[in-house]
């Protein structure tokens, strides 16, 4: 029987393609990024590959399969969470004797019950949510309020959940180097037991604060941020090497990705070039939201090379499920947004099978990508801007104006997108909602297909 391979999921918090070498950024900030580098260079880069617009959003659609707008995972802000009836990449894996561990963020919920552990997870060491939590302590009117800091917590099994130490900046510096050591522990005791791992692990950085540890303070020719780029680049290194040194490397899947475009609003020092090619950052409508750093590797099994075929954070539940030969684990009695991968990540074939996907901003449908076009009926510039409803949907070609500066003042002004593809694939998307999406803030015991459960 053929030995299960390994994944590792590096995980990375608002990053963009402006950031990395690879993608032709990383200068524009003072970064440096050989390791990331030299893993697009030996792996595939996905030059296309797209995510939610927000934290939670792209951490319930990687996990599920699912739209937020079918889990009620729609925003990065409290009140939001799985349920029971959810099940996610770790359930099925689990079923196929991985062990699961996942390091750093979870943002999927915060009560027992919606737990990682609770959702297929062996082990979780990390924080529940986000981590400007970390700049409450030296809030002094935080410190007058009386409320309880938040805490890394540790998590061994279902519903159980364990305070750790609160989070605070000194803590929130140095917490990537407890993350990788457990990952290695992880990876090395399922090594020595013979049993496949799956590490999803989610780097800190480089969410705000961006606080680099003192071994790369001052390592780069920009900033705070520039440092904090340079440390993930290191501490994903350090991972890699590990798997060398297990001598595993050639039978791990090794996935490098965003889950958001950069953070351009709230604490952004030293942003400049942060999209990359594009325009915009985290929480906007803009492809430098959409729009973050896809790598990947398992040596003999994926293409190498470059590829601008269109991919989202939605189909890696069900192209792993089919690359590991077990479709049948992928649950059957819901919709499924991700789609099937496997052929073209493994070089069967050139295209992608995805041609389009839906946008959302927490729980507004606010437009469509459908192949180089875009669709917006609203537009949200950045995390604390307004919400923008448009008068008549914009519809860009991204192929001549990347930067979403000028819709319909070209020569063509491409209606037949709103007409063919965006109108009627819109109105069967909101149908298939139907007894099929979780309301967000659903109680845990919530379960679409229950006409009871449906009407709490």
């Amino acid at each position: 029987m053929t030995k299960k391979p390994n994944i590792l999921f590096f995980h990375v918090e608002n990053i963009s393609t402006g950031d990395v070498g690879c993608y032709g950024g990383g200068f524009p900030i003072g970064a440096k990024t050989p390791n990331v580098d030299r893993f697009a260079d030996e792996g595939l880069k996905l030059t296309n590959y797209n995510v939610e617009a927000q934290c939670t959003p792209s951490r319930s659609a990687l996990m599920t399969g699912r739209h937020s707008l079918r889990t009620g995972c729609t925003s990065a802000l409290p009140g939001t969470g799985l349920v029971a009836w959810d099940v996610t990449m770790a359930d099925s894996l689990k079923q196929l004797g991985y062990r699961n561990a996942i390091l750093g963020k979870w943002h999927c919920g915060s009560e027992p019950g919606r737990y990682a552990t609770d959702h297929g997870f062996d082990y979780w060491y990390g924080i529940l949510d986000t981590w400007d939590v970390a700049l409450w302590p030296d809030d002094k009117w935080f410190q007058r309020s009386g409320f309880e800091p938040e805490y890394v917590i540790e998590s061994s099994a279902p519903g159980h959940l364990k305070k750790i130490k609160p989070i605070n900046l000194e803590v929130r510096k140095n917490i990537d180097l407890e993350f990788l050591d457990k990952a290695e522990g992880w990876m090395r005791d399922a090594v020595a037991a013979e049993e496949p791992f799956f590490v999803y692990f989610n780097h800190s950085q480089a969410h705000f604060p961006m606080v680099p540890r003192d071994e790369y303070l001052d390592s780069s020719d920009g900033g705070q941020l520039a440092d904090c780029i340079q440390m993930i680049d290191g501490d994903f290194q350090r991972l890699l090497d590990t798997l060398d040194e297990l001598g595993v490397r050639d039978n791990t899947l090794v996935i490098f990705a965003g889950d958001n475009g950069r953070d351009t609003t709230f604490h952004a020092s030293n942003d400049q070039g942060a999209p990359g090619n594009w325009r915009g950052g985290y929480f906007s409508t803009y492809e430098g939201n959409n729009r973050t750093v896809g790598l990947a590797q398992w040596p003999g099994k994926l293409r190498a090379g470059t590829s601008d075929e269109m991919f989202h954070i939605l189909d890696w539940y069900p192209t792993l499920m089919h690359m590991l030969g077990h479709a049948e684990l992928l649950p059957t009695d819901r919709v499924l947004d991700g789609v099937d991968q496997s052929r073209f990540l493994s070089g069967a074939q050139d295209r992608s099978n995805r041609e389009h996907f839906w946008m959302f901003f927490d729980d507004l449908f606010v437009g469509m990508r459908y192949r180089n076009f875009k669709v917006l009926t609203h537009i949200v510039e950045h995390g604390a801007a307004p919400i923008q409803k448009l008068a008549t949907p914009h519809i860009y070609n991204l192929t001549v104006d990347p930067e979403e500066r000028t819709p319909y003042n070209f020569d063509q002004i491409h209606s037949w997108v709103m007409y063919k593809v965006f109108a009627p694939r819109a109105v069967a998307f909101r149908k298939s909602l139907e007894g099929d999406a979780v309301p967000k803030g659903a109680p845990l015991d919530f379960n679409p297909h229950d006409k009871q459960g449906s009407e709490k």
